[in-house]
């Protein structure tokens, strides 16, 4: 992730393990940061609920190993057109494949597709061996309207670093923002 603290202002970072308890605390002091910031609470709600998911998603699906346990590593910044909320956890290697497939099914979804997987999966009550439906991706895109960017780096023959990334647009109240969803870099 490709971060210029000279002109980005960084609204929130956590690096460490991340756990059910933290999660309230986080969504707080969030909260605070972004209303201080952002004048549109259009854009303020989907900031919220984005990084819910994603904290949310490393809470629930991350990988835990003792020998990273501060891998976790979840960050909120201001740039001049969007804000980027992005992700590094340790994710099982035999989990990879299913969350490429996963994010690229969604990145080839219209706005339109996405709500319908969404009211697909829970009408179908499927439920997760973690608890949960399987929601937390295709709601990332469909509340950021965006692409999401995502990487993996192996780090041994058990593991690797998932990167995850995606921007949520300023200026919806004065319609300078795009229903168009695009691909988010992790360069910008």
């Amino acid at each position: 992730m490709n971060i210029n603290l000279r002109s980005d202002k960084l609204l929130f970072v956590h690096k460490g393990t991340i756990t059910k308890e933290l999660i309230e605390l986080v969504v707080e002091a969030l909260e605070q940061s972004v209303t201080n910031l952002e004048q549109d609470r259009k854009v303020r709600r989907k900031i919220t609920n984005v990084f819910i998911e994603v904290f949310q998603n490393i809470g629930f699906h991350g990988a835990k190993d003792p020998e990273f346990s501060s891998s976790d590593m979840v960050i909120v910044i201001s740039l001049p057109n969007h804000y980027k909320i992005g992700t590094t956890n340790l994710v099982k290697l035999e989990d990879v494949d299913k969350i490429k497939s996963s994010i690229d099914e969604i990145n080839a979804s219209t706005q339109e597709e996405l709500r319908e997987k969404y009211k697909t999966a829970l009408s179908t009550n499927e439920v997760s061996d973690k608890g949960t439906a399987g929601l937390g991706f295709i709601d990332i895109a469909r509340k950021s309207e965006q692409k999401l960017y995502y990487e993996f780096e192996q780090v041994n023959d058990k593991y690797a670093f998932f990167y995850f990334e995606t921007h949520i647009l300023k200026n919806y109240a004065d319609g300078n923002g795009s229903k168009t969803r695009k691909s988010a870099s992790i360069h910008n």
